[in-house]
C-alpha cells in the first residue's frame, strides 16, 4: 500500500476462505453431534460404557481413511468435498453400530470376546459388504456425469463413496478387535443397568 496514491486503498472484495472455513467448522459440528448422539443411543440400548468407546475411534478413521483416498484422486479439500463429509458421517456410523450390536448380543450370551467378535464378524460380514457397495453405488452415478455438474459432483461423490467403502472396512476389522478386548460378560450389573430393565 506504500505505492499507492494518497487516499487510495485496497480491500478484499471476496474471499473464498470464508465459506471453506464455515465448511470445516460444520463438520465438526456434525461430527461431534453425531459422536454424542451415537454414544447415547449405543450407551441407553446396550448399557456398556465400554461400547461406547468403539464409535469414538471408528467414525474418525472412517473420514481420515476418506481423506486419504481424496488425496491419492487428487482432489482438494473445497465446500463440495466437506458436504460430502458431513452427508457420510450419518452413513459411516450404521456399520459399526450394527456390528457391535452383533458381537455385543453373543459376549452377553455368555461366549467369550474373541470367539464373540470373530462369530458376529462372520454373521453379518455379507451384510456389510452389501450394505457398504450398495451405498457407493448409488453415488456412483455422479461422478461420471458429464459437463459442468459432472465436475461440480464428481468430487462429492467419491467423497461419500471413499467414506462408507472405509466404514465397511473398518466395521470388518478394527471394530470387533475393539470389541474383542473392550467387551465382557458382566454377571453384576450395574444400577442402571437394573433400572433400565423396568421399563
Amino acid at each position: 500500500t506504500a505505492n499507492l496514491p494518497e487516499g487510495m486503498k485496497i480491500r478484499i472484495a471476496y474471499d473464498g476462505s470464508i465459506f471453506i472455513e464455515k465448511s470445516i467448522e460444520a463438520v465438526y459440528h456434525t461430527m461431534a453431534e453425531a459422536l454424542v448422539l451415537v454414544v447415547a443411543v449405543i450407551f441407553l440400548f446396550l448399557r456398556n460404557w465400554r461400547a461406547t468407546l468403539i464409535p469414538f475411534v471408528t467414525i474418525p478413521v472412517s473420514l481420515i481413511g476418506a481423506f486419504v483416498f481424496l488425496y491419492a484422486l487428487g482432489f482438494t479439500i473445497n465446500t463440495l468435498t466437506l458436504l460430502g463429509l458431513v452427508l457420510a458421517i450419518g452413513l459411516v456410523v450404521d456399520d459399526a453400530i450394527v456390528m457391535l450390536e452383533n458381537i455385543h448380543r453373543h459376549v452377553e450370551n455368555g461366549l467369550h470376546p474373541f470367539k464373540a467378535a470373530l462369530r458376529g464378524a462372520k454373521e453379518i460380514a455379507f451384510a456389510i459388504v452389501a450394505m457398504t457397495l450398495t451405498l457407493a453405488a448409488v453415488f456412483a452415478p455422479l461422478a461420471f456425469m458429464t459437463g459442468n455438474t459432472g465436475r461440480l459432483f464428481t468430487e462429492f461423490a467419491f467423497t461419500v463413496a471413499a467414506a462408507v467403502i472405509v466404514s465397511g472396512f473398518t466395521a470388518l476389522t478394527l471394530t470387533p478387535m475393539m470389541c474383542s478386548k473392550l467387551l465382557h460378560h458382566e454377571n453384576r450389573h450395574n444400577w442402571l443397568f437394573k433400572l433400565s430393565e423396568r421399563f
